[in-house]
């Protein structure tokens, strides 16, 4: 989505602002490094100098060695004016962002805390309505239906508050993956058990030998959570989803695949922008995805030091691996 008029016109007006800041910084740099030139040359001249040339001729003469020396000290002061130039201008330049940044954080949190409320008591209403109506009414599928989608707006809305908290203040004492992983594919198997496809999860380095990662367990739960259900949601009836955890190198390594027909309807490298949502497997095209599970799960990865590519995919499956280094 393009930005309104506004958003342009306040983006226009940084920027003059920035490159106004930027032109002064660097004018007074130059003055600066003239007028040193000058007193340094008017310091140097000898006043017998002075004498063979009367100040009528309006020349200064200084020797080769003063010359040199002027060169000298006005390159390093110019470099120094110069580096701080630099760091006040990217100062200018980076606060405006900052405070997007931050103002963007608080509406997330704000939003993500007012949502939590008013969605739990559409999960209790819901259920008071299943139990009403019981089992074998016409209306309880529909009312099971809705309580999945409540169940998972509330999860999105987690998701958006954990990804919304300052890294400083999350947990990062060292996590065991190669105990958290398979705790995760044994919660959603039942998941794929009922969609008819078999889930596997397997450690290769083994559980004594896997080095852990600096990741908060909640965290990395959701990721490798995020990452199964796409592949879920991606893989047709009777098909496979392996989970792998290995070792590479100074860093851990978690591959998803699957046995779906890989990505289709969007670029391979867009899967893990916000909103961006593939062709889902045909044993249910009715899923409801909102595109943002990978995202965040992009996002995880990189502040913390890891990411998340697409490994493989084509008509035999899709493998999704995600980095992190090792604590």
């Amino acid at each position: 989505m393009k930005a309104s008029d506004a958003d342009r016109q306040i983006l226009r007006t940084a920027a003059r602002k920035v490159s106004a800041q930027i032109a002064l910084v660097c004018a007074a740099s130059v003055a600066v490094v003239i007028l040193a030139l000058v007193l340094f040359a008017l310091y140097r001249s000898q006043p017998a100098e002075l004498v063979q040339h009367p100040a009528g001729a309006g020349r200064i003469y200084i020797d080769e060695a003063d010359g040199l020396l002027a060169l000298i000290l006005g390159g390093a002061l110019g470099v120094v004016l110069a580096a701080a130039a630099g760091l006040v201008s990217a100062r200018s330049a980076v606060k405006p962002l900052g405070e997007a940044l931050s103002a963007q954080r608080r509406f997330v949190q704000d939003a993500s805390h007012e949502l939590r409320t008013p969605l739990a008591v559409l999960d209790a209403r819901l259920q008071l309505a299943q139990r009403k109506a019981g089992p074998e009414s016409p209306a309880a599928p529909t009312l099971a239906r809705l309580r999945q989608d409540s169940a998972g707006l509330a999860e999105l809305v987690d998701d958006l508050l954990l990804m919304s908290a300052p890294a400083s203040t999350e947990q990062l004492e060292p996590t065991d993956i190669a105990a958290l992983v398979p705790a995760v594919a044994d919660d959603l198997r039942l998941l794929a058990g009922e969609a008819r496809i078999g889930l596997q999860c397997t450690v290769a380095a083994g559980a004594a030998g896997l080095p852990r990662v600096r990741v908060p367990a909640h965290l990395l739960r959701r990721m490798v959570t995020a990452l199964v259900e796409n592949a879920l949601s991606h893989t047709p009836e009777d098909g496979r989803i392996d989970v792998n955890v290995s070792a590479a190198g100074r860093k851990v390594r978690i591959m998803v695949r699957d046995t779906g027909p890989g990505i289709l309807g969007i670029e391979p490298g867009q899967v893990f922008e916000r909103f961006a949502r593939g062709r889902p497997a045909w044993h249910n095209p009715a899923r409801r995805s909102y595109g943002i599970g990978l995202a965040l799960v992009k996002e995880a990865a990189l502040r913390h030091g890891g990411d998340v590519t697409v490994a493989e995919t084509g008509a035999q499956g899709t493998a999704l691996s995600l980095e992190l280094p090792a604590a």
